[in-house]
């Protein structure tokens, strides 16, 4: 039945509540926002009114006496124009069963009190706007259904005594398929995507098996690459004897009205300033991400932020200047937390994935699966360093830090308010150290972040220190047992730690970003050490240098080996670089590219550690590498593990058949030696032969030659 709200000069609105000061408080903010008003004091009364005036919006309470407003609404929607009315349940609780329920007994949206009034009737102008626009697509859609049974526009049919299937052209438009003179059954589904497809084809089936009417909405694709939502609704037609004859269906695109519907759930579950997620949405996916830890026996992080003096920020430059300064902040908090500390930006329905704005100028993340303390304590510093920037906002210069509290989840606590209660309590003790820092609710983990952010700082004076040195480590000729090159080790000595492994500083260097220029200081310092042995007769063959492949095709390392080269005066043809599996699980087309310009420089490429990834194969059909080097797990424990003997075999066997050059790193005794030898290894390195030495020491070494 075809249905269309009166016509009047201003917007009509029916506040139910059962509170005075409520209803008079609603009054007002929708008086501003240009509505007529009219008030019930409960249920009951609220469907007479309904009835009588038939108003565009209802605001209805949710806890009202003998009527609720979940009835009161179910209600509402049974009345003539209750399909079309917009409902707003107005309400004091805040859990998501309320909110379910409130959509499920058809609202169109949920506000909780406190209630924002100057948002209130933004909100209701948005919903009336949505409205209006649902109503128009139901009559749109009511004209269509009526000028189909002439024009036979959008439409489809199946005529079920003899099978044939026919769509008219406006069909075809809507569903993205293409004009053609004849279409098949099953064309009629191949724009649907493929987790919708087999459902949608089961449920017409189904009709045409069951001869009833049928509706169902779907997205399709379009050729042009745009997605739409369809309705998508059929009928069953009896000749005069009853008999079943025609399936006659109407398609109907509903994008807008999918739009709007979308757009009301942000409004009820993400922050409308920021387009974070809100309170109620944290705190819902906060319990999720306690089962999934629960489930997974992971652990993860709750950090809780909290803007320094961010109120002196509103009293100086007004409230307007503070909202844009959040909305940075925002933006500032998903600009530094990055996809691989798996938090989320608005899209992301994930709920292992979060940034949110509790409200003010709080903001929450979840940091999900942590494997390491550490992990969360380079989030944390990097957050705390992104935040204070200069933010230019109306012509005033304004700058702002954070202080920050950590709690994780088991060892800090089960339930989420207490994980969020605990990192409140380390956010106040972040501001009591000063503002502009973090802490972690345990006050040992506090000493491990402090004791890498030491590291960090020390590696960045090392360089400049000249704290950093090269070991070197013979690389043998197998059948003749004679150095044919060696590989380079970068070391550090510390002044007041001593020898800090390389295990340790690297991975803090990586991901605070001075690897670069480690790297750096490595190629140019073996190359120019190589050559200088070089000059002296001592040195054969290639110096291998490791380089480390965090984040490769960023690291201009073209450049840098050319560089190096220049500086040393050392020729290509003796400098090797070599690069783990890793670089390739980055970005396999761009290392790729890299590898190749190398290659094309005459520098040699060795792949480190091989036989540990996971495809490791596959990379060397995408480029062609000089080395492979047998990661040393697989030779120091050949002789204790008789499996090891087979991978060995096959990799000697696959490197050899594509002309690849094998190296066994870790030999440590003439067994494994031998073992090696039999299978027909290259070269070899390792404590058989000589541990790395520094520089000095490593002379001795290519003075004799052979080992």
């Amino acid at each position: 039945m075809m249905y269309r709200t009166p016509r009047r000069e201003k917007p009509l609105a029916l506040i139910v509540d059962d509170d005075l000061s409520m209803r008079l408080a609603m009054q007002a903010a929708l008086t501003k926002a240009g509505f007529d008003i009219v008030l019930a004091e409960n249920g009951r009364t609220g469907i007479k009114m309904f009835t009588s005036t038939r108003p565009d919006l209802v605001l209805l309470d949710v806890v009202m006496p003998e009527v609720n407003g979940f009835d009161t609404c179910k209600e509402i929607r049974k009345q003539l124009g209750g399909d079309f009315v917009q409902i707003l349940m107005v309400t004091g609780l805040d859990d998501i069963e309320s909110t379910e329920l409130a959509f499920k007994v058809g609202a169109d949206g949920f506000v909780s009190k406190p209630i924002n009034w100057a948002m209130l009737g933004h909100r209701a102008r948005y919903m009336l706007r949505a409205g209006n626009a649902f109503q128009e697509l139901n009559m749109s859609r009511f004209r269509l259904e009526k000028t189909q049974k002439i024009a036979k526009l959008g439409n489809w049919e199946i005529d079920l005594l003899s099978g044939d299937f026919t769509c008219s052209t406006q069909a075809r438009k809507l569903l993205g398929l293409a004009e053609e003179e004849a279409l098949v059954f099953e064309q009629f589904f191949m724009t649907i995507g493929g987790d919708e497809q087999d459902a949608v084809r089961e449920k017409l089936v189904k009709a045409l098996d069951k001869k009833k009417p049928f509706r169902v909405s779907y997205k399709v694709l379009h050729p042009d690459g745009s997605k739409r939502h369809i309705l998508n609704q059929g009928e069953i037609l009896f000749n005069d004897k009853q008999v079943p004859i025609l399936l006659l269906g109407a398609v109907q695109d509903v994008t807008l009205q999918k739009m709007a519907e979308e757009e009301i759930r942000k409004l009820a579950f993400y922050d409308g300033l920021t387009g974070l997620s809100n309170r109620l949405l944290f705190m819902n996916r906060l319990s999720q991400e306690i089962v999934a830890a629960q489930r997974n026996k992971t652990q993860f992080a709750l950090l809780y932020l909290d803007l320094d003096q961010f109120k002196r920020i509103n009293d100086t430059f007004g409230h307007y200047i503070g909202d844009i300064l959040l909305k940075k902040i925002a933006a500032a908090l998903q600009h530094s937390i990055r996809s691989t500390d798996v938090a989320s930006r608005l899209a992301s329905e994930d709920p292992e994935k979060m940034i949110a704005r509790l409200g003010g100028d709080e903001f929450t993340v979840i940091l999900s699966d942590i494997g390491e303390i550490e992990h969360v304590a380079m989030v944390a510093r990097r957050i705390v360093k992104e935040v204070p920037q200069r933010y230019i906002i109306e012509g005033h210069e304004i700058t702002v830090t954070t202080s920050m509290g950590i709690s994780m989840y088991p060892v800090d606590g089960i339930d989420g308010d207490i994980l969020l209660k605990h990192a409140d309590t380390a956010m106040y003790q972040a501001k009591n150290s000063g503002r502009n820092n973090f802490q972690f609710y345990r006050a040992e983990l506090n000493a491990q972040a402090v004791e890498r952010f030491s590291l960090e700082r020390d590696i960045g004076r090392a360089l400049e220190r000249e704290e950093f040195i090269l070991y070197y480590q013979p690389k043998m000729d197998v059948p003749t047992r004679r150095i044919v090159g060696a590989e380079a080790l970068i070391r550090w000595m510390h002044p007041e730690r001593g020898m800090v492994p390389p295990g340790i500083f690297i991975p803090i260097a990586e991901e605070s970003g001075q690897i670069v220029a480690i790297n750096r200081w490595v190629v140019e310092t073996a190359s120019k050490q190589w050559q200088t042995w070089h000059d002296a007769g001592l040195a054969p063959g290639v110096i291998a240098v490791n380089l480390s492949g965090y984040q490769f095709a960023q690291q201009k390392v073209l450049e840098t080996i050319s560089v190096a080269l220049e500086k040393s005066g050392l020729d290509a043809e003796f400098l090797e670089i070599e690069i783990t599996e890793n670089v390739f699980m980055q970005n396999l087309q761009d290392a790729a590219t890299i590898l190749q310009h190398l290659k094309e420089m005459g520098i040699r490429v060795s792949l480190d550690d091989f036989g540990t990834g996971y495809s490791s194969f596959s990379y060397l059909s995408s480029f062609k590498v000089d080395t492979l080097k047998i990661d040393r797990s697989f030779v120091m424990n050949c002789i204790e593990q008789p499996k090891n003997l087979i991978i060995i075999k096959a990799i000697i066997a696959m490197g050899h058949s594509l002309g690849i050059k094998i190296v066994a790193e870790g030999v440590e005794t003439i067994e494994q030696l031998e073992i090696i030898s039999e299978y027909g290894v290259d070269e070899a390195q390792g404590y058989y032969f000589s541990r790395p030495v520094p520089s000095e020491e490593f002379v001795d070494v290519l003075k004799r030659r052979e080992l």
